[in-house]
């Protein structure tokens, strides 16, 4: 069926776009709205032939993957990034709205990667009569509780980048294309599990050649300096991205819908204790859950390839669909 591409106006400026998949056959749930992570577009849920959006569809359900303001086909519509993690929450916010109207639906689900996991747990706050649930995957909350190496290694740019330059710069783009770049041309050390490495983004072999190409070629995509800043802080040790530490109770506890927390143990940038803090402060969800994969028996599962990859669609994919399905 055919895909649809819709433009989300936000405020400030910015617009964000919907990449709507029409469920194929009868409906079995809310419609589902996709969040990327940092600096991410609609790579992050299909690459070469694996698609999470259409395999969601197949199973009956709508899928509304977001683009965020300037980034992806939303530069179709303008070129403005977010300029702070907030005004990322508005895409959501905005994004939230839109799909509703447009499935003629009351509450959708929300599945948000990394940073887009916060996102949507912030959404889930901000409107909790029109989200039915929220599932993450390696969630990027309290992130100064992942790589200690990553951790010092940002705390370290402070002194050559800090905080009131970041602010003076804050719209300004930061092509991760350019990591990308760098992430493919290290492939041989990134791949040797033998080899430590201080942001192992995907599993030794996770990947072939063609879709690791695509998804860190074509898939990371830009970010603003000021949502870099926020997350540069939080894997330092400061809070989450964009917000306080001791601010981040009060949000959860707004929010009242099913929660399932995925983190992989073989994840270094957002292992299973970043996840638990935050399924401690849940306490208004009537089912909040934290499931570790990537332990033996089952393969490891990196940052990016927990999402989608063959081991993912064995391991992880499962779980997604189960979760769902009592939404």
């Amino acid at each position: 069926m055919e895909v649809r591409l819709l433009r989300v106006p936000s405020s400030g400026g910015g617009t964000a776009a919907l990449l709507v998949r029409p469920a194929e056959g009868p409906g079995s749930g809310p419609p589902a709205l996709l969040v990327p992570g940092f600096g991410q577009n609609r790579l992050t849920w299909e690459v070469g032939d694996l698609s999470l959006p259409a395999r969601l569809a197949a199973r009956g359900r709508t899928t509304y993957v977001l683009e965020q303001r300037g980034t992806g086909l939303a530069r179709r519509f303008g070129d403005r990034l977010a300029a702070s993690v907030d005004e990322l929450l508005e895409d959501v916010l905005a994004a939230i709205d839109l799909a509703r109207r447009d499935a003629g639906t009351d509450r959708l689900v929300l599945i948000g990667h990394s940073l887009g996991g916060w996102l949507a747990l912030r959404a889930a706050a901000e409107r909790p009569a029109a989200v039915a649930g929220v599932l993450t995957l390696a969630a990027g909350l309290f992130l100064g509780r992942g790589s200690p190496r990553l951790g010092a290694v940002l705390r370290l740019t402070r002194l050559v980048f800090p905080a009131p330059l970041a602010a003076r710069l804050a719209g300004r783009p930061l092509p991760l294309r350019v990591a990308g770049a760098v992430l493919l041309a290290l492939r041989p050390v990134l791949d040797h599990p033998a080899v430590p490495f201080p942001l192992p983004v995907w599993a030794p072999g996770a990947y072939a050649t063609r879709d690791l190409e695509q998804r860190f070629g074509e898939g990371m995509d830009r970010v603003s300096v000021g949502v870099a800043a926020a997350v540069r802080d939080a894997f330092a040790g400061a809070g989450v991205p964009g917000l306080a530490e001791r601010d981040v109770p009060a949000f959860l506890a707004r929010v009242r819908c099913p929660v399932l927390l995925v983190h992989s143990a073989t994840d270094p940038l957002s292992p299973p204790p970043v996840g638990e803090p935050v399924l401690d402060a849940l306490a208004a969800s009537p089912d909040a859950r934290l499931v570790v994969v990537g332990r033996p028996p089952d393969p490891p599962l990196g940052h990016c390839d927990l999402v989608v990859s063959e081991h993912a669609r064995e391991r992880v994919w499962p779980l997604l669909f189960d979760w769902l399905e009592a939404r």
